[in-house]
């Protein structure tokens, strides 16, 4: 077999080895990580946010839906080029969590710290199910 055959795949692999995370990053966008977590009548919700200002987010309740939204912007310009290896991803994101019946917006708090989002939902009180004997009749 001539290996000469073989040589141009293996320069279209060198051309696309860096290009692969950006298609990726490009298809997928940001996605910021999170934890849900339900504690003493509590919904509270972390969000990793790196390099992102609290002006770019957004946290809103529509309806039964906890809504996380923003954008993280590439903070310089440089052409494919000049890029080695690219994996930061940036872009528009959106979260959401359902969240239960009867949350209110005025009883979620959001605050911001060294890049992490923590948004606490009151939950509503739930009131035990009454438990009533109910009469077997004959016919």
């Amino acid at each position: 077999m001539d290996l000469k055959l073989w040589a141009p795949f293996m320069d279209i692999d060198k051309e696309w080895r860096f290009d692969v995370p950006r298609l990726l990053r490009e298809a997928s966008g940001f996605r910021p990580s999170m934890d849900v977590v339900k504690t003493d009548g509590h919904l509270v919700v972390t969000a990793e946010l790196p390099g992102i200002s609290p002006d770019d987010v957004d946290v809103s309740l529509d309806g039964d839906i906890l809504v996380i939204k923003g954008e993280k912007s590439e903070e310089r310009e440089v052409s494919e080029d000049d890029h080695y290896m690219h994996e930061r991803t940036y872009g528009s994101f959106q979260r959401r969590i359902t969240v239960p019946d009867g949350v209110s917006a005025d009883s979620i708090e959001a605050s911001f710290d060294k890049g992490i989002l923590t948004v606490e939902v009151t939950l509503p009180e739930v009131k035990p199910a009454e438990s009533k004997r109910i009469p077997v009749s004959t016919k």
